[in-house]
């Protein structure tokens, strides 16, 4: 049973609302109903009534509802106690993100500037959903996010770092693609994607992208990392539209095609419970003020 499945449940039930819940988790309708189906898949028993005007709980659901509860708080709970186990509460700064903030950004801007680096104790933490990033940020157990906020309610100061433009990653081989050096949303609205899954901002912007202009987004493949999925495109399984920071960890097998008029722009910001933070942590990356795209900066 996943904790994800249970969250997914609990936040239906006591929002009585797909809609709601849905919001709250920073997910689609689509992907919520699939996880609470798992859920009742596996435990053999249905657990919420669905109507038009909400859902109700099945004897089943309250059970589940009343028992969830404490599951979830003590695996969030044991998640704290660990986390603050490993930093043994000495961290100065601790920081979380995306995997593909993480390993790509990060790190070079750390690199240039390297002295001030070295008098701190820094801690980066990775993480695949808003749920999980807002989820510590509220419990203390990390100092700042980075991730793209727009369209996301949440109570923190948010500053912003950088914008970046999405592009079509299909293999130089490609019957379609590989020898393109521009297309358009028309050419490829029909195509299916190896896709990061529901949760992260690249999906939400990428969906909205295509929701905006009434087309479905198909995806051929979910995949939680995004340098797994430029692994799929190395070996001519798939295409993919990514943000610009991809460009940095593509092979030469891969091309990264500019998509001539897809409006989506990844803007990522720093995520703090106070200003104070923010500011620190734009000297710490030496960033005075947003730069257009990561490509700009030495990583």
């Amino acid at each position: 049973m996943r904790i994800d499945w249970l969250e997914a449940f609990r936040q239906t039930a006591e929002t009585k609302s797909l809609t709601k819940a849905s919001e709250a988790l920073h997910i689609s309708q689509p992907a919520l109903s699939k996880q609470i189906r798992n859920l009742e898949l596996e435990l053999g028993a249905q657990l919420l009534m669905r109507s038009s005007i909400g859902v109700t709980l099945t004897p089943a659901g309250q059970i589940l509802l009343d028992k969830s509860k404490n599951i979830l708080n003590e695996v969030n709970a044991m998640r704290r106690e660990i986390a603050f186990s490993q930093d043994e509460g000495k961290a100065d700064l601790t920081i979380g993100s995306w995997p593909s903030i993480a390993t790509i950004f990060l790190p070079g801007r750390m690199a240039v500037n390297q002295h001030a680096m070295a008098k701190l104790e820094i801690k980066v933490r990775v993480f695949s959903c808003f749920f999980d990033l807002l989820t510590n940020m509220e419990d203390g157990t990390i100092d700042a996010a980075l991730f793209d906020d727009s369209g996301v309610k949440h109570a923190f100061h948010s500053t912003p770092v950088f914008t970046e433009k999405f592009y079509l990653f299909a293999h130089v081989d490609h019957p379609a693609f590989g020898h393109k050096a521009e297309v358009s949303f028309d050419e490829i609205k029909n195509e299916t994607f190896v896709m990061l899954p529901e949760g992260c901002d690249i999906r939400k912007l990428v969906q909205e992208e295509f929701g905006a202009r009434g087309e479905e987004l198909n995806i051929a493949l979910e995949i939680e990392l995004g340098q797994s999925i430029l692994g799929f495109i190395h070996a001519n399984l798939g295409i993919s539209i990514l943000p610009e920071i991809f460009i940095t960890q593509k092979k030469d097998t891969t091309a990264a095609i500019p998509i001539s008029d897809f409006g989506a722009i990844r803007q990522i910001s720093i995520i703090t419970r106070d200003e104070t933070v923010s500011k620190r942590l734009l000297r710490l990356i030496d960033l005075a003020e947003p730069i257009t795209a990561p490509s700009e900066s030495p990583i």
